[in-house]
This record gives C-alpha cells, sequence and structure tokens, in this order.
C-alpha cells in the first residue's frame, strides 16, 4: 500500500499532523498501536504555564518570545513562535468543525481545577471549564458547590474544596460541597462503587435523566452559582447535554477532569479521528510498526505486527509514537532506545540521572527531556549517524523539554505536528 505520507502514532501531535496534510489533498495513514495519551489527559491544551520553581506564566506567547532565544533546541524554538500560534488556532479552528468549542482567556492563560482541587494554568479549555461566562462568574466571587455522585470513588469533593480554600485565588469565595445520586436508568446490579468516568458519560449521552439530574444539584447546590463537578457530560452529546443542564438548573456547571479514563480526553480523541476521516484519511487502529527500510538516508518503508509482510510505502513518514508512557522510548538497564528505528536518543549517560531524588520534585525528573535527536527540520539520526530527511519526529518522543514543569505538553505535540505537516507540503510542492 502506498501513500504519501504515513504516521506512526494516533495521539495528539499525530492526528494534527494528519489533518493538515489531509485537509491539503495529501493520501495519508496514521497507525495507532492503542489508546492514545489524550485517554489520560485534562482535555485542556497547556501552551507553557510555568517557568519553574512555582512561578506561573501568565501571557506565554509574551513569555516565548523570550524564551525561545536562550533555549535554541527546545521544540518550540524549531517551530518559532509564530508558527506555534498558528499551529494551536488552526487546532482550535478544527475542532471546531466538530463541534467542539475551546475557548481561550485572549492570550492569557487561565486555570482549571484538577480533581484534587489544584490549580493548573493551560491556554484552551473546553466550554464546560472555561468561557466568558466562568470567567465574570469567578470574578464576581460567586459561590461554588462542589458536588459528587453517591458512590463514586474517582472524585472527592471534600477533599477539593479544601485545597482550593488554601489557594489565593479562592480565599473569598465560599466553596461547599454535596453528593447527589445516579438515575434509576434499569441497572440494578451494578454496584456504584464500580462506577468508573466512562460509565457515567454512558448514561448521560442520552437526555432522558437530564431532568432528575437537574433538580438533585439544585437541592444540593443550595444558592451557589457554579455547580462543580466530575466530567459526566456524555461523549458525543455532551454540547447540548451541557447547555441544557444549565437551563434547567439555573446554575452553571463546572466539569472537572477526573481520573483516567479522562471523559474531556476522550472528546478530543474522538473529534480528532472524525475530523481525519472526513477529510479521507486512513486510521489503522490496534496495529505496531516493527520497523522499516531505509535506503540512501530515506525511510522507504514500514512493516507492521498485523501486516505480515505487506509493508506501507510513503514518500514521506512522521513518528509521534509518543515517549515511555506509549512506548515511543524504551528504558532498559543502562540505556534509554527508540525501539522502531533505533534513532539516536538524547539521555544521560548515568542511570543516577535520569530521575531527581523525590517523587515529585517541582522541576520534573530529568528523563522527561530525554528523546530522540532531530535537526532543525525535526528530521532524526539513526544510531549511526545517518540523517534520514524524509522522517520527521514530533510531540512527547521530542527532547530538550519537560512538560511537567514547563505545563507545554499539548502545545508541543500540537505544533510540532503542525510544523512537520507545513514541511511535508512545502517538500512536495
Amino acid at each position: 500500500m502506498r501513500y504519501d505520507c504515513v504516521i506512526i502514532g494516533g495521539g495528539l501531535s499525530g492526528l494534527t499532523c494528519g489533518i493538515r496534510l489531509a485537509e491539503k489533498g495529501a493520501r495519508c495513514a496514521v497507525i495507532s498501536t492503542g489508546m492514545s495519551a489524550l485517554h489520560f489527559s485534562s482535555g485542556s491544551i497547556d501552551l507553557f504555564g510555568n517557568e519553574g520553581e512555582g512561578k506561573i506564566v501568565f501571557r506565554p506567547f509574551e513569555y516565548l518570545e523570550k524564551f525561545i532565544g536562550s533555549n535554541p533546541l527546545h521544540p518550540y524554538a524549531r517551530c518559532g513562535s509564530s508558527r506555534v500560534r498558528e499551529a494551536l488556532f488552526y487546532f482550535r479552528d478544527q475542532l471546531d468543525l466538530e463541534d467542539i468549542d475551546l475557548y481561550n482567556n485572549d492570550d492569557a492563560n487561565h486555570f482549571h481545577v484538577t480533581t484534587l482541587g489544584t490549580l493548573k494554568p493551560t491556554f484552551f479549555s473546553q466550554r464546560s471549564v472555561f468561557n466568558e461566562k466562568i470567567r465574570l462568574a469567578f470574578e464576581k466571587k460567586s459561590k461554588i458547590a462542589a458536588l459528587n455522585f453517591e458512590g463514586y470513588r474517582d472524585f472527592y469533593p471534600e477533599l477539593a474544596v479544601i485545597n482550593l480554600k488554601r489557594n489565593v485565588l479562592f480565599r473569598n469565595i465560599e466553596i461547599s460541597s454535596g453528593k447527589i445520586l445516579y438515575p434509576d436508568y434499569g441497572d440494578p446490579q451494578r454496584n456504584p462503587f464500580e462506577y468508573r468516568s466512562i460509565d457515567i458519560a454512558r448514561i448521560f449521552d442520552t437526555e432522558r435523566y437530564l431532568e432528575d439530574l437537574a433538580a438533585q444539584i439544585r437541592t444540593a447546590a443550595g444558592d451557589a452559582a457554579f455547580a462543580a463537578m466530575p466530567a459526566f457530560l456524555g461523549i458525543t452529546n455532551f454540547k447540548r447535554h451541557h447547555q441544557l443542564l444549565q437551563q434547567l438548573t439555573g446554575l452553571l456547571i463546572y466539569e472537572i477532569p477526573t481520573l483516567p479514563p479522562s471523559i474531556l480526553g476522550m472528546r478530543i480523541d474522538n473529534a480528532l479521528k472524525s475530523r481525519f476521516a472526513a477529510l479521507g484519511g486512513v486510521y489503522i487502529a490496534g496495529d505496531t510498526v516493527r520497523g522499516g527500510t531505509i535506503a540512501g538516508g530515506r525511510l522507504e518503508s514500514v512493516f507492521t505486527e498485523n501486516g505480515g509482510s505487506s509493508a506501507l510505502y510513503a514518500g514521506s513518514f512522521v513518528l509521534a509514537s509518543g515517549s515511555f508512557f506509549s512506548g515511543g522510548l524504551v528504558s532498559e538497564f543502562s540505556r534509554v532506545r527508540e525501539p522502531v528505528f533505533g534513532l539516536r536518543v538524547y539521555s544521560h549517560a548515568e542511570r543516577s540521572k535520569w530521575h531527581a531524588q523525590e517523587f515529585f520534585p517541582r522541576n520534573g525528573h530529568p528523563f522527561l527531556e530525554f528523546g530522540v535527536e532531530t535537526d532543525e527540520r525535526f528530521n532524526p539520526l539513526t544510531d549511526d549517524g545517518q540523517r534520514l530527511g524524509n522522517l520527521y519526529c514530533t510531540g512527547a518522543l521530542l527532547p530538550h523539554y519537560n512538560p511537567i514543569r514547563e505545563g507545554s505538553g499539548g502545545g508541543v505535540a500540537v505544533s510540532t505536528g503542525y510544523r512537520a505537516a507545513e514541511l511535508i507540503l512545502a517538500g512536495n510542492r
């Protein structure tokens, strides 16, 4: 099978790249091993949230202008700040076509609440996490009710309230907690303590239970203006259900990202796949690339675990296989390696320097900055020093940035995936 481009990895970076290529008429295939990191994400898109040592970045594009000059190997530096902006707003526009609204606070970061009640700076969030009405209500110091479903173990509103009250931004805001019951939806065999977010989302993918839920929320919230709850408003009909529930309750319904699987992240994952398919892209799920044929400094084809002797040929390839979490990088006792093509990896030679002494260090563990070495065009080198001019590496596979310390993971994924697509399209003109 021959394509214009084969993308290895079906996460945020790979699908952004695939959508941009397919939109321009390229015949493109994405090969995905399984669930992407989006299923474990907050569902917001970070750009740059922290300078380090706990110092928050409030205006990330302004900060990038200074940061890029002193960090020339950072993925953002190799994209350029103007292209980072272009990529992020392109991404937002593509999700808008799939009925997902991403909101930003002009050029400033905003905060989203985590499951534990801490605050995280981010740039784009879904309507139920940030919008103009939420911002105005927060500025008015409106009362908040943190509510949970009786028996749901992945969110504890009492703990979230304690942590929120420790933050200076919530010091003068009244916050209460409460519980509501699951609707009687005809499955008496299920124990509520077994439910995860995906179970709740499936219940509320229908409007049937919204009136009962709205009545419970109004009672539990009392005189609050916000009802903050674990993300639950379905995966496919969430936008309409969010609007209806706000109309029925008269409250702002705020969804808090939950432990995996992340409903907010799954919505973006589904939307990106849908957009890619609508543009004619081929999505190959449940398969793993095991290697490829390299000749004359170019990758000619790849073969997969399920493909047998059949290879996939393309003029260009993108490796967006992620970091350690998704198997894009593999840690062995004395080295870190890239398992598909044996590409050269940046890492520390001494294993003792791979991690910090604390489990949750403020600046993150050093291994988070490991990745495949590339040139300024994101072309990698093989272990023997050969540059592969038609292979592009993107996203979490790249080195010289720390997504935890910086709060930059989503932005790097989107901007490098977009940049790789632009480089491929420019090379094909």
